[in-house]
């Protein structure tokens, strides 16, 4: 998988870590690590990632944004039903069209 073709699919739709590996036929590990090293690398275009933090649907505790992975469980009460975190993309110049 090209990290070029996640723009594409992201842009304006974002996606889970699983959503995306089902589509394309790859391990959520190997789409996590895409996904890490395009938002680092989209400073240097005229695009930007949008995290949506995972959160717990039990408490609401949200997650730290850094982390694209469904945690285990959630730190606050223990509850492993956790909404993963989506990851988006738009242009820098506004959302897209």
């Amino acid at each position: 998988m090209f990290r070029k073709d996640l723009i594409a699919m992201l842009l304006g739709k974002p996606m889970t870590v699983s959503q995306i590996a089902r589509l394309v036929d790859e391990s959520p590990g190997r789409v996590a690590d895409d996904l890490k090293h395009l938002v680092r690398s989209l400073k240097h275009s005229e695009y930007r990632a949008l995290v949506e933090a995972a959160r717990c649907r039990a408490c609401g505790f949200e997650f730290s944004g850094e982390k694209l992975t469904k945690p285990s469980k959630c730190p606050e009460c223990r509850s492993t039903w956790i909404l993963e975190p989506k990851v988006g993309i738009e242009s820098k110049t506004g959302p897209s069209q």
